[in-house]
Protein backbone atom coordinates (compact mmCIF):
# COMPACT_ATOMS: atom_id res chain seq x y z
CA UNK A 1 0.00 0.00 0.00
CA UNK A 2 1.27 3.07 -0.98
CA UNK A 3 0.61 6.33 0.57
CA UNK A 4 0.33 10.29 -0.20
CA UNK A 5 2.08 11.64 3.66
CA UNK A 6 5.45 12.84 3.34
CA UNK A 7 7.91 12.95 6.31
CA UNK A 8 9.20 9.65 8.16
CA UNK A 9 7.61 9.82 11.43
CA UNK A 10 3.94 10.40 9.27
CA UNK A 11 4.53 7.45 7.53
CA UNK A 12 5.73 5.27 10.33
CA UNK A 13 2.60 6.50 12.39
CA UNK A 14 0.48 5.54 8.90
CA UNK A 15 2.23 2.11 9.24
CA UNK A 16 1.17 1.75 12.72
CA UNK A 17 -2.21 2.58 12.32
CA UNK A 18 -2.63 0.12 9.29
CA UNK A 19 -0.88 -2.84 11.21
CA UNK A 20 -3.31 -2.22 14.40
CA UNK A 21 -6.52 -2.06 11.68
CA UNK A 22 -5.40 -5.14 10.25
CA UNK A 23 -4.85 -7.36 13.37
CA UNK A 24 -8.48 -5.56 14.77
CA UNK A 25 -9.99 -7.46 11.93
CA UNK A 26 -8.17 -10.66 12.21
CA UNK A 27 -9.97 -11.07 15.93
CA UNK A 28 -13.04 -10.45 14.45
CA UNK A 29 -13.62 -11.23 10.66
CA UNK A 30 -13.45 -14.92 9.14
CA UNK A 31 -10.09 -15.05 6.54
CA UNK A 32 -12.38 -14.52 3.33
CA UNK A 33 -14.25 -11.77 4.72
CA UNK A 34 -10.87 -9.94 5.72
CA UNK A 35 -9.38 -10.51 2.33
CA UNK A 36 -12.49 -8.62 0.84
CA UNK A 37 -12.86 -5.95 3.59
CA UNK A 38 -9.41 -4.65 4.17
CA UNK A 39 -8.75 -2.68 0.95
CA UNK A 40 -12.24 -0.52 1.82
CA UNK A 41 -11.53 -0.24 5.50
CA UNK A 42 -7.74 0.79 4.93
CA UNK A 43 -8.37 3.70 2.62
CA UNK A 44 -5.53 5.92 2.10
CA UNK A 45 -5.99 8.93 4.97
CA UNK A 46 -6.13 12.36 3.24
CA UNK A 47 -4.05 15.55 4.45
CA UNK A 48 -5.87 16.80 7.14
CA UNK A 49 -6.86 20.68 6.15
CA UNK A 50 -5.34 23.56 7.68
CA UNK A 51 -7.17 24.82 10.57
CA UNK A 52 -9.58 28.06 10.07
CA UNK A 53 -7.48 31.31 11.01
CA UNK A 54 -9.32 33.17 13.56
CA UNK A 55 -10.75 36.33 13.14
CA UNK A 56 -8.75 38.83 15.19
CA UNK A 57 -10.25 40.40 18.02
CA UNK A 58 -10.63 44.05 18.54
CA UNK A 59 -8.95 44.55 21.75
CA UNK A 60 -9.83 47.41 23.77
CA UNK A 61 -7.32 50.10 24.42
CA UNK A 62 -5.27 50.05 27.74
CA UNK A 63 -4.95 53.43 28.56
CA UNK A 64 -8.31 55.47 26.65
CA UNK A 65 -7.09 59.19 27.75
CA UNK A 66 -9.98 61.03 28.28
CA UNK A 67 -9.02 62.58 31.40
CA UNK A 68 -5.41 63.89 30.27
CA UNK A 69 -6.98 64.79 26.67
CA UNK A 70 -9.54 66.93 28.93
CA UNK A 71 -6.56 68.84 30.42
CA UNK A 72 -4.49 68.68 26.93
CA UNK A 73 -7.48 70.63 25.87
CA UNK A 74 -6.97 73.59 28.15
CA UNK A 75 -3.92 74.19 27.11
CA UNK A 76 -4.28 76.75 23.84
CA UNK A 77 -0.94 77.76 22.15
CA UNK A 78 -2.73 80.05 20.36
CA UNK A 79 -3.63 82.29 24.04
CA UNK A 80 0.59 82.11 24.65
CA UNK A 81 1.82 83.89 21.28
CA UNK A 82 2.94 87.36 21.56
CA UNK A 83 0.11 90.18 20.54
CA UNK A 84 0.33 91.17 16.44
CA UNK A 85 -1.88 93.50 15.83
CA UNK A 86 -3.41 96.61 18.00
CA UNK A 87 -2.20 98.46 20.69
CA UNK A 88 -0.35 95.38 22.35
CA UNK A 89 1.41 94.81 19.54
CA UNK A 90 2.44 98.93 19.40
CA UNK A 91 3.69 99.00 22.99
CA UNK A 92 5.84 95.21 22.24
CA UNK A 93 7.33 96.92 19.51
CA UNK A 94 8.37 100.26 20.52
CA UNK A 95 10.10 98.54 23.82
CA UNK A 96 11.68 95.70 21.83
CA UNK A 97 10.06 93.03 23.63
CA UNK A 98 10.47 94.28 27.14
CA UNK A 99 6.75 94.80 27.73
CA UNK A 100 4.89 92.28 25.66
CA UNK A 101 0.87 92.10 26.69
CA UNK A 102 -1.25 89.26 25.67
CA UNK A 103 -3.14 89.37 22.52
CA UNK A 104 -5.86 91.26 22.90
CA UNK A 105 -10.06 89.84 22.48
CA UNK A 106 -10.05 90.40 18.67
CA UNK A 107 -7.16 88.69 17.96
CA UNK A 108 -7.93 85.80 20.01
CA UNK A 109 -11.70 85.72 18.19
CA UNK A 110 -9.57 86.04 15.11
CA UNK A 111 -7.32 82.82 16.39
CA UNK A 112 -9.98 80.56 17.12
CA UNK A 113 -11.66 81.26 13.87
CA UNK A 114 -8.70 80.28 12.23
CA UNK A 115 -8.47 76.87 14.00
CA UNK A 116 -12.21 76.36 14.23
CA UNK A 117 -11.35 76.87 10.31
CA UNK A 118 -8.31 74.33 10.36
CA UNK A 119 -9.80 71.02 11.65
CA UNK A 120 -9.88 68.41 9.66
CA UNK A 121 -12.83 65.47 9.27
CA UNK A 122 -13.24 61.68 8.77
CA UNK A 123 -14.67 62.19 5.11
CA UNK A 124 -14.94 64.96 2.86
CA UNK A 125 -17.55 68.00 3.45
CA UNK A 126 -20.08 69.34 1.15
CA UNK A 127 -21.54 72.82 1.60
CA UNK A 128 -24.48 74.01 -0.22
CA UNK A 129 -24.71 77.96 -0.64
CA UNK A 130 -28.68 78.39 -1.47
CA UNK A 131 -31.03 80.93 -1.87
CA UNK A 132 -33.91 81.26 -4.63
CA UNK A 133 -33.57 84.75 -5.87
CA UNK A 134 -30.82 86.16 -7.56
CA UNK A 135 -28.41 88.91 -6.62
CA UNK A 136 -28.28 88.26 -2.81
CA UNK A 137 -24.54 86.86 -3.31
CA UNK A 138 -24.60 83.25 -3.71
CA UNK A 139 -21.88 83.71 -6.49
CA UNK A 140 -20.00 86.03 -4.23
CA UNK A 141 -20.10 84.27 -0.51
CA UNK A 142 -19.14 81.62 -2.26
CA UNK A 143 -15.97 82.58 -3.60
CA UNK A 144 -15.42 83.99 -0.25
CA UNK A 145 -16.25 81.06 1.90
CA UNK A 146 -13.92 79.33 -0.60
CA UNK A 147 -10.87 81.99 -0.51
CA UNK A 148 -11.01 81.48 3.30
CA UNK A 149 -11.11 77.38 3.47
CA UNK A 150 -8.60 78.07 0.55
CA UNK A 151 -6.05 80.57 2.46
CA UNK A 152 -6.25 78.87 6.36
CA UNK A 153 -7.27 75.24 6.25
CA UNK A 154 -4.32 73.59 3.88
CA UNK A 155 -7.15 71.34 2.83
CA UNK A 156 -8.53 70.54 -0.66
CA UNK A 157 -11.32 73.20 -1.32
CA UNK A 158 -13.26 73.55 -5.00
CA UNK A 159 -16.49 75.67 -5.83
CA UNK A 160 -18.40 74.11 -8.12
CA UNK A 161 -20.95 75.96 -9.84
CA UNK A 162 -24.35 73.63 -9.68
CA UNK A 163 -26.35 76.23 -11.40
CA UNK A 164 -29.04 74.36 -13.55
CA UNK A 165 -28.37 77.16 -16.24
CA UNK A 166 -25.73 79.47 -16.55
CA UNK A 167 -24.17 80.63 -13.63
CA UNK A 168 -21.66 83.62 -12.79
CA UNK A 169 -19.27 81.45 -10.98
CA UNK A 170 -16.41 81.37 -14.51
CA UNK A 171 -16.98 85.52 -14.94
CA UNK A 172 -16.28 86.12 -10.74
CA UNK A 173 -13.15 83.85 -11.08
CA UNK A 174 -9.77 84.23 -12.81
CA UNK A 175 -10.08 81.31 -16.07
CA UNK A 176 -6.50 80.97 -16.25
CA UNK A 177 -6.90 80.41 -20.08
CA UNK A 178 -8.96 77.39 -19.13
CA UNK A 179 -12.43 76.97 -21.14
CA UNK A 180 -13.03 73.72 -19.65
CA UNK A 181 -16.77 73.25 -17.71
CA UNK A 182 -18.59 70.83 -16.00
CA UNK A 183 -20.03 69.28 -19.12
CA UNK A 184 -16.24 68.59 -20.31
CA UNK A 185 -15.55 67.09 -16.86
CA UNK A 186 -18.82 65.55 -17.49
CA UNK A 187 -18.04 64.00 -20.63
CA UNK A 188 -14.46 62.86 -19.20
CA UNK A 189 -15.93 61.00 -16.31
CA UNK A 190 -15.49 57.64 -16.99
CA UNK A 191 -11.77 57.73 -16.93
CA UNK A 192 -12.10 59.22 -13.51
CA UNK A 193 -14.40 56.81 -11.94
CA UNK A 194 -11.07 54.39 -12.77
CA UNK A 195 -8.96 53.72 -9.15
CA UNK A 196 -5.75 54.67 -11.57
CA UNK A 197 -7.08 58.37 -11.84
CA UNK A 198 -5.09 61.22 -10.96
CA UNK A 199 -5.38 64.45 -9.40
CA UNK A 200 -3.37 66.57 -11.96
CA UNK A 201 -5.63 64.96 -14.84
CA UNK A 202 -9.00 66.37 -12.45
CA UNK A 203 -7.26 69.78 -12.39
CA UNK A 204 -7.30 70.17 -16.32
CA UNK A 205 -11.11 70.55 -15.90
CA UNK A 206 -10.88 73.18 -12.44
CA UNK A 207 -9.62 76.69 -12.38
CA UNK A 208 -7.22 76.95 -9.68
CA UNK A 209 -7.41 80.30 -8.43
CA UNK A 210 -3.55 81.08 -7.29
CA UNK A 211 -2.76 82.86 -4.29
CA UNK A 212 -6.47 82.37 -2.88
CA UNK A 213 -6.00 78.62 -2.67
CA UNK A 214 -8.85 77.43 -4.27
CA UNK A 215 -10.50 75.45 -7.36
CA UNK A 216 -13.84 76.57 -9.40
CA UNK A 217 -15.31 73.83 -11.37
CA UNK A 218 -17.80 76.54 -13.70
CA UNK A 219 -21.06 75.85 -15.40
CA UNK A 220 -21.65 75.26 -18.90
CA UNK A 221 -22.42 78.49 -21.18
CA UNK A 222 -24.67 76.22 -22.69
CA UNK A 223 -28.07 76.60 -20.63
CA UNK A 224 -29.25 73.53 -22.85
CA UNK A 225 -26.57 71.45 -21.46
CA UNK A 226 -26.73 72.56 -17.78
CA UNK A 227 -29.90 71.77 -17.66
CA UNK A 228 -29.20 68.00 -18.73
CA UNK A 229 -26.93 67.96 -15.70
CA UNK A 230 -29.74 65.48 -13.51
CA UNK A 231 -29.77 63.43 -10.09
CA UNK A 232 -27.53 60.77 -11.79
CA UNK A 233 -24.85 62.95 -13.31
CA UNK A 234 -24.48 65.15 -10.16
CA UNK A 235 -24.47 62.00 -8.08
CA UNK A 236 -21.32 60.53 -10.39
CA UNK A 237 -19.91 64.43 -10.61
CA UNK A 238 -19.69 64.18 -6.42
CA UNK A 239 -18.54 60.34 -6.36
CA UNK A 240 -15.44 61.70 -8.64
CA UNK A 241 -14.66 65.28 -6.68
CA UNK A 242 -14.89 64.15 -3.03
CA UNK A 243 -12.39 62.03 -4.02
CA UNK A 244 -10.16 64.57 -4.36
CA UNK A 245 -10.95 67.52 -2.62
CA UNK A 246 -11.75 67.98 0.88
CA UNK A 247 -14.15 71.05 1.26
CA UNK A 248 -16.50 71.40 -1.42
CA UNK A 249 -18.76 74.64 -1.73
CA UNK A 250 -21.74 74.25 -4.45
CA UNK A 251 -22.94 77.29 -5.42
CA UNK A 252 -26.44 76.58 -6.61
CA UNK A 253 -29.22 78.09 -9.14
CA UNK A 254 -32.75 79.62 -8.26
CA UNK A 255 -35.11 76.89 -9.25
CA UNK A 256 -35.16 74.90 -5.52
CA UNK A 257 -37.15 72.09 -7.63
CA UNK A 258 -34.40 71.44 -10.68
CA UNK A 259 -32.95 67.80 -10.31
CA UNK A 260 -29.76 68.97 -9.86
CA UNK A 261 -30.27 71.31 -6.77
CA UNK A 262 -32.26 68.31 -4.73
CA UNK A 263 -29.54 66.21 -5.80
CA UNK A 264 -27.34 68.46 -3.99
CA UNK A 265 -29.13 69.16 -0.85
CA UNK A 266 -29.22 65.14 -0.58
CA UNK A 267 -25.60 65.34 -0.22
CA UNK A 268 -25.08 68.38 1.71
CA UNK A 269 -23.94 68.61 5.37
CA UNK A 270 -23.85 72.26 5.88
CA UNK A 271 -26.60 74.91 4.60
CA UNK A 272 -25.32 78.19 3.91
CA UNK A 273 -28.00 81.12 2.95
CA UNK A 274 -26.89 84.70 2.07
CA UNK A 275 -29.66 87.44 2.01
CA UNK A 276 -29.57 90.91 2.37
CA UNK A 277 -32.22 92.32 5.10
CA UNK A 278 -35.02 93.38 2.27
CA UNK A 279 -38.47 91.92 2.30
CA UNK A 280 -38.33 90.26 -0.80
CA UNK A 281 -34.92 88.33 -0.11
CA UNK A 282 -36.05 87.13 3.27
CA UNK A 283 -39.05 86.16 1.91
CA UNK A 284 -37.43 84.42 -0.38
CA UNK A 285 -34.77 82.75 1.89
CA UNK A 286 -37.97 81.70 3.98
CA UNK A 287 -39.92 79.97 1.61
CA UNK A 288 -37.45 77.39 0.87
CA UNK A 289 -36.70 76.82 4.61
CA UNK A 290 -40.41 75.69 4.77
CA UNK A 291 -39.71 73.58 1.66
CA UNK A 292 -37.12 71.53 3.36
CA UNK A 293 -39.05 71.63 6.25
CA UNK A 294 -41.68 69.86 4.21
CA UNK A 295 -39.51 67.61 2.70
CA UNK A 296 -38.68 66.42 6.36
CA UNK A 297 -42.36 65.61 7.01
CA UNK A 298 -43.52 64.43 3.67
CA UNK A 299 -40.66 62.15 3.49
CA UNK A 300 -39.90 61.22 7.24
CA UNK A 301 -36.32 62.35 6.70
CA UNK A 302 -35.54 64.34 9.54
CA UNK A 303 -31.94 65.44 7.89
CA UNK A 304 -33.84 68.61 5.95
CA UNK A 305 -35.02 69.96 8.81
CA UNK A 306 -31.50 69.80 10.53
CA UNK A 307 -29.91 71.24 7.81
CA UNK A 308 -32.46 74.23 8.34
CA UNK A 309 -31.57 74.33 12.16
CA UNK A 310 -27.83 74.31 11.60
CA UNK A 311 -27.71 76.82 8.77
CA UNK A 312 -25.46 79.80 8.71
CA UNK A 313 -27.33 82.97 7.34
CA UNK A 314 -24.34 85.74 5.71
CA UNK A 315 -26.49 89.29 5.56
CA UNK A 316 -24.71 90.87 2.43
CA UNK A 317 -25.25 94.25 1.58
CA UNK A 318 -27.27 94.53 -1.61
CA UNK A 319 -27.72 97.44 -3.60
CA UNK A 320 -30.28 99.70 -3.82
CA UNK A 321 -32.36 101.65 -1.59
CA UNK A 322 -32.02 100.56 2.30
CA UNK A 323 -34.49 99.11 4.42
CA UNK A 324 -35.70 100.90 7.54
CA UNK A 325 -34.39 100.29 10.57
CA UNK A 326 -37.06 98.66 11.94
CA UNK A 327 -37.95 96.61 9.46
CA UNK A 328 -34.27 95.66 9.08
CA UNK A 329 -34.39 94.00 12.55
CA UNK A 330 -37.91 92.53 12.24
CA UNK A 331 -36.45 90.49 8.93
CA UNK A 332 -33.20 89.97 11.02
CA UNK A 333 -35.28 88.26 14.00
CA UNK A 334 -37.37 86.10 12.03
CA UNK A 335 -34.04 84.77 10.45
CA UNK A 336 -32.23 84.27 13.88
CA UNK A 337 -35.38 82.59 15.13
CA UNK A 338 -35.02 79.64 12.32
CA UNK A 339 -31.41 79.15 12.02
CA UNK A 340 -27.91 78.60 13.75
CA UNK A 341 -26.52 81.93 13.47
CA UNK A 342 -26.67 85.31 11.41
CA UNK A 343 -23.68 86.76 10.68
CA UNK A 344 -23.01 90.12 8.63
CA UNK A 345 -20.97 90.51 5.45
CA UNK A 346 -19.96 94.73 5.24
CA UNK A 347 -19.61 96.46 2.13
CA UNK A 348 -16.51 96.29 0.04
CA UNK A 349 -16.38 97.67 -3.55
CA UNK A 350 -14.06 94.68 -4.96
CA UNK A 351 -17.16 92.37 -4.20
CA UNK A 352 -18.84 94.50 -6.02
CA UNK A 353 -17.25 95.16 -9.58
CA UNK A 354 -19.31 92.79 -11.04
CA UNK A 355 -16.22 91.46 -12.37
CA UNK A 356 -13.23 89.03 -11.02
CA UNK A 357 -12.80 88.93 -7.38
CA UNK A 358 -9.31 88.66 -5.97
CA UNK A 359 -9.33 88.18 -2.40
CA UNK A 360 -5.70 89.98 -2.45
CA UNK A 361 -8.15 93.08 -2.81
CA UNK A 362 -10.72 93.04 -0.44
CA UNK A 363 -10.46 95.08 2.94
CA UNK A 364 -9.63 93.29 6.49
CA UNK A 365 -13.57 93.58 7.89
CA UNK A 366 -14.66 91.60 4.95
CA UNK A 367 -12.34 89.14 5.77
CA UNK A 368 -12.60 89.00 9.00
CA UNK A 369 -16.99 88.24 8.23
CA UNK A 370 -15.52 85.62 6.07
CA UNK A 371 -13.59 83.81 8.85
CA UNK A 372 -16.25 84.23 11.47
CA UNK A 373 -18.53 82.49 8.94
CA UNK A 374 -16.11 80.12 8.07
CA UNK A 375 -15.30 79.19 11.30
CA UNK A 376 -19.31 78.84 12.01
CA UNK A 377 -19.93 76.58 9.02
CA UNK A 378 -16.79 74.53 10.15
CA UNK A 379 -18.24 74.24 13.71
CA UNK A 380 -21.51 72.63 12.01
CA UNK A 381 -19.46 70.27 9.75
CA UNK A 382 -17.88 69.30 13.18
CA UNK A 383 -21.23 68.16 14.61
CA UNK A 384 -21.66 66.28 11.91
CA UNK A 385 -19.04 64.94 11.29
CA UNK A 386 -18.50 63.38 14.88
CA UNK A 387 -22.22 62.21 14.86
CA UNK A 388 -21.35 59.55 11.74
CA UNK A 389 -17.86 59.32 12.20
CA UNK A 390 -16.38 55.76 12.56
CA UNK A 391 -15.77 54.85 16.17
CA UNK A 392 -12.18 52.89 16.52
CA UNK A 393 -13.87 49.21 16.73
CA UNK A 394 -16.13 50.25 13.53
CA UNK A 395 -14.89 50.30 10.21
CA UNK A 396 -15.08 53.54 8.10
CA UNK A 397 -17.98 54.02 6.34
CA UNK A 398 -19.21 57.71 5.21
CA UNK A 399 -22.82 57.37 5.26
CA UNK A 400 -25.19 60.35 5.08
CA UNK A 401 -27.24 61.54 8.08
Amino acid sequence: MTTNWQGTERGAAHRSAIADLAADIDDHLTPEAAVGAVPDLVAPMAEPSPPEPEAPVQAEPLVRGRRSSAILRKENVDDQLPPTSGWQALIRAVTFGLVSPKAGTEELGRRADIAAIQRIYSRPMMVMVAQPLGGVGKTTCSIGLGSTFGRHSALQTLVWDNNETMGTLGVRTSSNDSTRTVWDLLRALGSFERIEARKGELSFYTRHQGNNSFNVLVSDEDPDRMKQIGVEEFNRLHAVLTRFYDTILVDTGNNTRSANWLAAIDVADQLVIPTTLKRNAVVSALRMIEQLESMSERTGNPRYRELVADAVVLVTQGGGASSAAAERAELRKALQGTVRAVIDVPYDKALDTGSIIDWQLVGHPVRRAFERAAAAIADGLHSVDAASAPTQADPITHGRR
